[in-house]
């Protein structure tokens, strides 16, 4: 089942080779709490919704896994 809005996760971060303090700063810059990310996620939209180079950077990593994944 397509699901149009993934879960990102500090995974995705990593995946896009940003560290962990640099992360909590942006979300403490967007008022998103950083230890809810870190046990369950966000949705795409709501990172990529702050319209902020990382956060689209990120939300299109989990889009793209979400994809390759259904597409398997």
């Amino acid at each position: 089942m397509n699901n149009p809005d993934p879960i990102v996760t500090i995974q995705h971060v990593r995946d896009e080779l940003l560290c962990s303090r640099g992360t909590k700063a942006w979300f403490a810059r967007y008022n998103l709490d950083f230890k809810h990310f870190l046990q369950v996620g966000y949705p795409a939209s709501v990172i990529e919704g702050t319209g902020d180079a990382l956060g689209l950077r990120v939300g299109r990593r989990a889009r793209d896994e979400a994809a390759a994944k259904e597409a398997s």
